[in-house]
């Protein structure tokens, strides 16, 4: 089968990429990344530390109400927290999860797997740069004594962080897995679409049913935890949680489930569409 031109791949037609198509501009896209200046690499990668990290924020606020049951707290928080990964998506920007799928790319000898490393590197600085400075901004906002119910935003904030930090090691890694699974499952289907509309349709499903099932996102993580450690150091939350909100645990996780979106976004996803679709033309 001939290889599809760019220019074929993002032409507007009604119907989504499927396929050969479809694969063959995951590549492209990862092309592009390895190509794109590292201050230019940077700037994004702050930008969607800001933009998941503020995802995370809209979440935190719907689910600190009290009244919401647990079915509704969970779809409402995932449905809020998608609009970090519509931003990205749609606006652009470079995602530390998202760009687990470049290994397809390298699998295929369309570049290196040094320059795979090198811009995991480097986003995922970025993206924590950018997520600190969101907590730097909603500190200095002031939102978290904000009541909702008998809640607080801030309480809220700390129960969020705690329950991530209690959960152990190997749960930590295994809810990185499937969490990637589903991002860059969207991100994925993101490819596929042509337009605005079909973008956002692709990402609300996946980001919900992760952020549901209290899956670990590690770029989410780096703006909830030292949201959620501040917040206990200010007086929210429970002694028991605020015990357990600490920087080395945010750090631990953080760590933690870095290891799982990886694992769960380049294997599960990223190698699996290359072999169907790519691996008996490389």
């Amino acid at each position: 089968m001939a290889e599809l031109q760019p220019e074929e791949i993002n032409a507007i037609k009604p119907d989504c990429l499927s396929g050969t198509a479809l694969e063959q501009k995951a590549e492209a896209v990862g092309l592009a990344k390895t190509q794109m200046e590292v201050g230019r690499t940077i700037v994004l990668a702050l930008m969607a530390g800001m933009l998941i990290g503020s995802g995370a924020l809209f979440m935190t606020c719907v689910k600190a109400d009290p009244t919401l049951g647990f079915a509704a707290s969970n779809i409402l928080g995932g449905f809020c927290f998608s609009l970090g990964l519509i931003c990205v998506i749609v606006a652009g920007a470079e995602l530390f999860t998202g760009n687990c799928l470049m290994v397809m790319g390298a699998a295929s000898k369309r570049f290196a797997w040094t320059k795979v490393l090198k811009n995991w590197v480097v986003v995922w600085l970025g993206n924590f740069a950018g997520s600190l400075v969101l907590v730097g901004i909603v500190f200095g906002c002031s939102i978290m004594a904000i009541k909702a119910g008998d809640n607080t935003i801030g309480a809220q904030m700390v129960t969020v962080a705690s329950g991530k930090i209690g959960l152990d090691p190997m749960q930590i890694i295994f809810r990185g897995i499937m969490c990637n699974f589903l991002v860059c499952l969207a991100v994925w289907m993101g490819f596929a679409g042509r337009t605005v509309i079909d973008k956002i349709f692709t990402t609300i499903f996946p980001v919900m049913a992760f952020v549901a099932m209290g899956f670990e996102h590690c770029v989410a993580n780096m703006f909830l935890l030292p949201m959620g450690v501040i917040a206990a150091a200010c007086g929210f939350g429970t002694e028991t949680q605020m015990a357990l909100c600490t920087w080395g645990g945010a750090f631990y996780n953080i760590g933690l489930a870095t290891l799982g979106n990886i694992v769960g976004g380049c294997v599960f996803v990223g190698f699996v569409y290359w072999f169907g679709y790519r691996k008996k033309q490389a």
